[in-house]
Protein backbone atom coordinates (compact mmCIF):
# COMPACT_ATOMS: atom_id res chain seq x y z
CA UNK A 1 0.00 0.00 0.00
CA UNK A 2 2.88 2.44 0.94
CA UNK A 3 4.70 1.77 -2.75
CA UNK A 4 1.53 2.13 -4.48
CA UNK A 5 1.21 5.56 -2.60
CA UNK A 6 4.56 6.81 -3.37
CA UNK A 7 4.29 5.22 -7.23
CA UNK A 8 1.06 7.62 -7.11
CA UNK A 9 2.57 10.88 -5.94
CA UNK A 10 5.34 10.41 -7.89
CA UNK A 11 3.23 10.39 -11.21
CA UNK A 12 1.08 13.59 -9.79
CA UNK A 13 4.56 15.25 -9.36
CA UNK A 14 5.54 14.12 -12.98
CA UNK A 15 2.22 15.42 -14.70
CA UNK A 16 2.65 18.81 -13.16
CA UNK A 17 6.40 19.06 -13.72
CA UNK A 18 5.05 17.82 -17.94
CA UNK A 19 2.60 20.61 -17.54
CA UNK A 20 4.84 23.42 -16.06
CA UNK A 21 7.52 22.38 -19.40
CA UNK A 22 4.10 22.53 -21.92
CA UNK A 23 3.45 26.02 -20.52
CA UNK A 24 6.73 27.17 -20.81
CA UNK A 25 7.28 25.79 -24.13
CA UNK A 26 3.99 26.93 -25.64
CA UNK A 27 4.22 30.06 -28.26
CA UNK A 28 5.87 30.08 -31.09
CA UNK A 29 8.39 27.93 -32.78
CA UNK A 30 10.78 28.82 -35.65
CA UNK A 31 12.32 25.31 -37.43
CA UNK A 32 11.10 23.38 -34.94
CA UNK A 33 12.65 25.60 -31.85
CA UNK A 34 11.08 27.19 -29.46
CA UNK A 35 11.33 31.20 -29.36
CA UNK A 36 9.96 34.00 -27.05
CA UNK A 37 8.42 36.73 -28.49
CA UNK A 38 9.45 40.21 -27.18
CA UNK A 39 7.84 42.89 -28.20
CA UNK A 40 8.58 46.12 -29.43
CA UNK A 41 5.92 48.05 -31.01
CA UNK A 42 2.17 48.18 -29.10
CA UNK A 43 -1.09 49.92 -29.89
CA UNK A 44 -0.72 50.07 -33.63
CA UNK A 45 -2.92 49.91 -36.48
CA UNK A 46 -1.98 47.22 -39.70
CA UNK A 47 1.80 47.89 -39.00
CA UNK A 48 3.52 46.70 -42.31
CA UNK A 49 6.26 47.16 -44.95
CA UNK A 50 9.17 46.41 -41.94
CA UNK A 51 12.49 47.53 -42.82
CA UNK A 52 15.60 47.59 -40.29
CA UNK A 53 18.59 49.68 -39.88
CA UNK A 54 21.11 47.50 -39.06
CA UNK A 55 23.03 50.39 -37.68
CA UNK A 56 21.12 52.39 -35.21
CA UNK A 57 18.87 49.17 -34.66
CA UNK A 58 15.68 50.65 -35.21
CA UNK A 59 12.61 49.35 -37.10
CA UNK A 60 10.91 51.56 -39.80
CA UNK A 61 7.06 50.63 -40.71
CA UNK A 62 4.12 51.94 -42.66
CA UNK A 63 0.95 51.82 -40.46
CA UNK A 64 -2.62 53.34 -40.37
CA UNK A 65 -3.58 56.22 -39.34
CA UNK A 66 -6.98 56.63 -41.27
CA UNK A 67 -10.64 54.93 -39.81
CA UNK A 68 -11.27 51.54 -39.83
CA UNK A 69 -13.02 52.01 -43.21
CA UNK A 70 -10.47 54.36 -45.26
CA UNK A 71 -6.56 53.74 -45.64
CA UNK A 72 -4.33 56.58 -44.70
CA UNK A 73 -0.81 56.00 -43.88
CA UNK A 74 2.23 56.94 -42.10
CA UNK A 75 5.91 56.17 -41.35
CA UNK A 76 6.78 54.93 -38.33
CA UNK A 77 10.11 53.54 -36.25
CA UNK A 78 10.96 52.17 -33.08
CA UNK A 79 13.83 52.99 -31.24
CA UNK A 80 15.43 50.56 -29.50
CA UNK A 81 14.04 50.25 -25.41
CA UNK A 82 10.98 51.67 -26.59
CA UNK A 83 7.76 50.56 -27.03
CA UNK A 84 6.26 54.03 -28.20
CA UNK A 85 6.54 54.98 -32.07
CA UNK A 86 8.18 57.80 -33.46
CA UNK A 87 6.09 59.31 -36.32
CA UNK A 88 8.60 60.25 -39.91
CA UNK A 89 6.35 63.39 -40.25
CA UNK A 90 8.25 65.04 -43.47
CA UNK A 91 6.54 62.39 -45.82
CA UNK A 92 3.11 62.24 -46.20
CA UNK A 93 0.77 58.96 -47.23
CA UNK A 94 4.15 56.91 -46.93
CA UNK A 95 3.51 53.66 -47.59
CA UNK A 96 6.57 51.46 -48.57
CA UNK A 97 9.82 50.96 -46.48
CA UNK A 98 13.14 49.89 -47.19
CA UNK A 99 16.96 50.16 -46.42
CA UNK A 100 20.09 50.31 -48.19
CA UNK A 101 22.01 48.91 -44.90
CA UNK A 102 25.86 49.33 -46.44
CA UNK A 103 24.72 53.24 -47.25
CA UNK A 104 22.50 54.03 -44.50
CA UNK A 105 19.42 55.25 -46.61
CA UNK A 106 16.06 54.61 -45.84
CA UNK A 107 14.00 54.66 -48.80
CA UNK A 108 9.75 55.80 -48.38
CA UNK A 109 7.17 54.87 -51.13
CA UNK A 110 4.62 57.10 -51.41
CA UNK A 111 1.72 58.48 -53.65
CA UNK A 112 3.64 61.24 -54.61
CA UNK A 113 6.60 59.12 -55.47
CA UNK A 114 9.91 57.78 -53.76
CA UNK A 115 12.11 59.83 -50.81
CA UNK A 116 15.19 58.78 -49.36
CA UNK A 117 17.02 59.92 -45.78
CA UNK A 118 20.39 59.54 -44.47
CA UNK A 119 20.57 57.52 -41.58
CA UNK A 120 24.30 57.93 -40.65
CA UNK A 121 23.88 61.67 -41.09
CA UNK A 122 22.71 63.40 -37.82
CA UNK A 123 19.48 65.81 -38.74
CA UNK A 124 19.21 64.74 -43.08
CA UNK A 125 16.23 66.17 -44.32
CA UNK A 126 14.11 63.99 -46.48
CA UNK A 127 14.95 64.15 -50.25
CA UNK A 128 12.50 63.47 -53.08
CA UNK A 129 14.47 60.68 -55.61
CA UNK A 130 11.45 60.82 -57.74
CA UNK A 131 8.14 61.64 -58.59
CA UNK A 132 4.91 61.14 -60.52
CA UNK A 133 4.74 57.46 -59.45
CA UNK A 134 2.53 56.10 -56.70
CA UNK A 135 4.20 53.10 -54.83
CA UNK A 136 2.47 50.01 -54.16
CA UNK A 137 5.81 48.13 -53.05
CA UNK A 138 9.74 48.95 -52.51
CA UNK A 139 12.85 46.60 -52.39
CA UNK A 140 16.47 47.83 -52.89
CA UNK A 141 19.88 45.26 -53.08
CA UNK A 142 22.24 47.24 -55.48
CA UNK A 143 20.01 49.25 -56.90
CA UNK A 144 16.06 50.40 -56.00
CA UNK A 145 12.95 48.59 -57.41
CA UNK A 146 9.43 49.31 -56.85
CA UNK A 147 5.89 48.35 -57.90
CA UNK A 148 3.14 50.97 -59.23
CA UNK A 149 -0.37 51.03 -57.53
CA UNK A 150 -2.97 50.34 -59.50
CA UNK A 151 -1.27 49.09 -62.46
CA UNK A 152 1.20 46.97 -60.39
CA UNK A 153 3.64 47.39 -62.63
CA UNK A 154 7.69 46.86 -61.79
CA UNK A 155 10.25 49.44 -62.10
CA UNK A 156 14.00 50.03 -61.36
CA UNK A 157 15.72 53.47 -60.75
CA UNK A 158 18.21 54.55 -62.62
CA UNK A 159 20.85 57.17 -63.57
CA UNK A 160 20.92 58.43 -66.95
CA UNK A 161 23.21 61.89 -67.62
CA UNK A 162 23.12 62.24 -63.82
CA UNK A 163 19.05 62.44 -63.43
CA UNK A 164 17.22 59.92 -61.92
CA UNK A 165 14.96 57.75 -63.74
CA UNK A 166 12.03 55.22 -63.57
CA UNK A 167 13.05 52.25 -65.71
CA UNK A 168 10.31 49.29 -66.56
CA UNK A 169 11.17 45.74 -65.78
CA UNK A 170 9.22 44.48 -69.15
CA UNK A 171 10.70 40.95 -68.38
CA UNK A 172 8.06 40.97 -65.34
CA UNK A 173 5.40 41.80 -67.76
CA UNK A 174 2.67 40.82 -65.40
CA UNK A 175 1.34 42.37 -62.94
CA UNK A 176 2.86 41.56 -59.44
CA UNK A 177 2.27 42.40 -55.91
CA UNK A 178 6.01 41.63 -53.95
CA UNK A 179 9.06 41.98 -55.75
CA UNK A 180 13.19 40.40 -53.85
CA UNK A 181 16.17 39.18 -55.09
CA UNK A 182 17.90 36.31 -52.44
CA UNK A 183 21.63 36.16 -52.47
CA UNK A 184 22.06 33.78 -55.54
CA UNK A 185 20.09 36.86 -57.40
CA UNK A 186 17.31 34.78 -57.92
CA UNK A 187 14.22 36.84 -58.46
CA UNK A 188 10.84 36.47 -56.70
CA UNK A 189 7.31 37.64 -57.91
CA UNK A 190 3.90 36.75 -56.56
CA UNK A 191 0.96 37.57 -58.54
CA UNK A 192 -2.66 36.27 -58.97
CA UNK A 193 -1.80 32.88 -58.76
CA UNK A 194 0.81 32.73 -56.59
CA UNK A 195 4.70 32.74 -56.10
CA UNK A 196 7.02 32.15 -58.33
CA UNK A 197 10.87 31.99 -59.00
CA UNK A 198 12.76 33.63 -61.44
CA UNK A 199 16.45 32.03 -62.09
CA UNK A 200 19.20 34.08 -62.42
CA UNK A 201 20.02 34.63 -65.98
CA UNK A 202 16.50 33.14 -67.66
CA UNK A 203 13.06 34.19 -67.68
CA UNK A 204 11.21 31.28 -66.84
CA UNK A 205 8.71 31.70 -64.12
CA UNK A 206 8.78 28.50 -61.11
CA UNK A 207 5.53 28.36 -59.37
CA UNK A 208 5.76 27.39 -55.91
CA UNK A 209 2.99 25.75 -54.64
CA UNK A 210 0.98 26.78 -51.31
CA UNK A 211 -0.83 30.16 -50.53
CA UNK A 212 -2.26 32.06 -52.82
CA UNK A 213 -1.77 35.43 -51.49
CA UNK A 214 1.47 36.54 -49.15
CA UNK A 215 2.08 39.77 -47.65
CA UNK A 216 5.84 40.25 -47.86
CA UNK A 217 8.75 38.49 -49.35
CA UNK A 218 12.16 39.52 -46.87
CA UNK A 219 15.86 38.16 -47.42
CA UNK A 220 17.53 37.83 -44.32
CA UNK A 221 21.31 38.26 -44.12
CA UNK A 222 22.09 34.70 -45.83
CA UNK A 223 20.86 35.77 -48.95
CA UNK A 224 17.58 33.34 -48.45
CA UNK A 225 14.06 34.81 -48.76
CA UNK A 226 11.33 34.21 -46.88
CA UNK A 227 7.54 34.62 -47.21
CA UNK A 228 4.97 35.73 -45.07
CA UNK A 229 1.38 34.23 -45.64
CA UNK A 230 -1.43 35.18 -43.34
CA UNK A 231 -0.96 33.04 -41.04
CA UNK A 232 3.21 31.71 -41.74
CA UNK A 233 6.16 32.12 -42.88
CA UNK A 234 7.79 30.46 -45.47
CA UNK A 235 11.02 29.42 -47.20
CA UNK A 236 11.71 27.73 -50.47
CA UNK A 237 13.28 24.43 -51.04
CA UNK A 238 15.04 25.13 -54.78
CA UNK A 239 16.10 21.55 -55.01
CA UNK A 240 12.10 20.15 -55.41
CA UNK A 241 10.61 23.37 -56.32
CA UNK A 242 8.65 23.42 -53.19
CA UNK A 243 7.49 25.81 -49.96
CA UNK A 244 8.60 24.81 -46.81
CA UNK A 245 6.80 25.97 -43.45
CA UNK A 246 9.09 27.46 -40.87
CA UNK A 247 6.67 29.26 -38.32
CA UNK A 248 3.21 29.12 -37.75
CA UNK A 249 2.17 33.19 -37.16
CA UNK A 250 -1.45 34.01 -36.75
CA UNK A 251 -2.43 36.90 -38.75
CA UNK A 252 0.92 38.23 -39.82
CA UNK A 253 1.47 41.54 -41.93
CA UNK A 254 5.17 42.15 -42.48
CA UNK A 255 8.63 41.01 -42.03
CA UNK A 256 12.31 41.77 -41.59
CA UNK A 257 15.43 40.79 -39.95
CA UNK A 258 17.63 42.36 -37.29
CA UNK A 259 21.40 42.62 -37.16
CA UNK A 260 21.41 39.09 -35.74
CA UNK A 261 19.14 37.52 -38.44
CA UNK A 262 16.41 37.77 -35.62
CA UNK A 263 12.76 37.78 -37.15
CA UNK A 264 10.96 40.62 -36.96
CA UNK A 265 6.97 40.55 -37.60
CA UNK A 266 4.03 42.60 -37.23
CA UNK A 267 0.18 41.24 -36.76
CA UNK A 268 -2.45 43.90 -36.85
CA UNK A 269 -1.35 45.72 -33.80
CA UNK A 270 2.31 44.65 -32.60
CA UNK A 271 5.84 44.57 -33.52
CA UNK A 272 7.10 41.32 -32.27
CA UNK A 273 10.89 40.03 -32.33
CA UNK A 274 11.50 36.45 -32.23
CA UNK A 275 14.70 35.29 -29.68
CA UNK A 276 15.72 31.54 -29.83
CA UNK A 277 15.62 29.79 -26.25
CA UNK A 278 16.03 26.63 -24.35
CA UNK A 279 12.78 26.19 -22.79
CA UNK A 280 13.44 22.81 -20.98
Amino acid sequence: MKQLLILCVIAIISAEESKKNESKCEGIHVRNKFHRKQVLGIGLNRPYQLSYDQSEHRVYFSYNVGKDDEDSFEIGYLIKGHHDHKVLKTVENGFATAIDNKNGILYIGSNEGIFKKHLKVNGSKVERVISNHNVWDIFFKDHLYFITYPAQHLYKIVTEKEKKIAERQKHIHEKIYQFAIDGDSDMYITNDTGLFRIKNGTNKRIWYEGPTIYRAIEINKKGIAHFSASNAIYVPNKGNHSLEKIAHIKNLFGITFDSDDNIIYSDPHEIVKLLPEDCK
